[in-house]
């Protein structure tokens, strides 16, 4: 790591290059180094967050007020790409938007009417697909030239529940108006992932999910349907953060999350922060475990 003296001398443009070339991980052991990094790290990281989201509107800053007002986020490529460093991320595709059925029509007005996007689509009940789960109540596909929003409204009472439901660990990440997200930090950054039990267990294989996976694999991660073939699997492994079998939470050690921190003096009403309070539970499941108590456990998620 850079000392903070030699980092101070540096011009901006020089600091810039030096955090792209660091994922979200190391860019948090940074900025646990004194307050003046963590000052850097945050501007740097919701310069990202920005500099993301200007490729599909227009006001950014009204936009992420817009997920705090709607208790939404953006996952997908916007949000893997975050994760990563800048240099060497994943391409950012479309801007998909998870919110709930209570608060999905301000943000559909607002790239309708705001930022001009076409309605392409409306489905109230989705085609299967690689995101198809049954918490899927609409999706609104719009399209303003060679851009392209999906706003995925579910019935669940949190937006990024679907997100856990999802076909692999790659996807299991998420940006909200006040963190950044990754579920599976070793894996994701390292190129790995798990493929979601219950897409071969609760008949959730179909082509458009080994096309999505095949997108990824052709981005260079490496996929993974055997846990034991991924990492150590022993009696044991019911402890540890990676077992399938493990109860997750947006709230345990095994995530890595960036918390803005102007995010943690904002008191408006109906805030959402998914991380502290509103915490969403989740499990894998799957047969594939050597601890014969749990192996064959179901998949579930829900709410706090």
């Amino acid at each position: 790591m850079l000392n903070t003296p030699y980092l101070i001398a540096l011009c901006k443009e020089l600091q810039e290059n030096i955090w792209d070339f660091l994922n979200l991980a190391e860019l948090s052991l940074f900025a646990g180094v004194n307050s003046f990094c963590c000052m850097r790290v945050e501007e740097y990281v919701d310069r990202r967050r920005h500099v993301i989201f200007a490729r599909f509107v227009s006001d950014t800053g009204h936009f992420i007020n817009l997920l705090r007002r709607g208790d939404a986020v953006v996952s997908g490529s916007c949000a893997l790409n975050i994760v990563q460093a800048k240099e060497g991320a994943t391409e950012i595709n479309d801007l998909d938007v998870y919110t709930t059925l209570q608060k999905f029509e301000e943000l559909v007005s607002f790239f309708t009417e705001t930022e001009h996007y076409n309605l392409i689509r409306n489905f109230h009940r989705p085609p299967p697909g690689p995101y198809n789960t049954s918490g899927i109540a609409k999706l609104f596909r719009l399209q303003k030239a060679k851009q392209n929003v999906d706003i995925i409204v579910t019935n669940l009472s949190s937006a990024i529940a679907l997100i856990f439901q999802f076909h692999s660990t790659i996807v299991m990440n998420f940006i909200s108006a006040d963190v950044v997200f990754c579920g599976y930090p070793v894996w994701t950054l390292n190129m790995l992932s798990l493929i979601h039990p219950c897409t071969y267990k609760q008949n959730g294989t179909n082509y458009a999910t080994i096309k999505g996976l095949a997108k990824y694999m052709e981005r260079g991660f490496t996929l993974y349907s055997d846990i034991c073939e991924l990492s150590p699997h022993d009696s044991r492994c019911v402890k540890t953060y990676y077992c399938p079998h493990t109860s997750r939470s947006t709230n345990d050690k095994g995530k890595l999350a960036w918390e803005f921190r102007q995010a943690k003096m904002d008191t408006t009403e109906g805030n959402v922060r998914y991380i502290d309070t509103h915490a969403v539970i989740w499990c894998l499941g799957g047969d594939q475990c050597n601890n014969e108590r749990i192996a064959g456990a179901p998949s579930f998620v829900f709410t706090t």
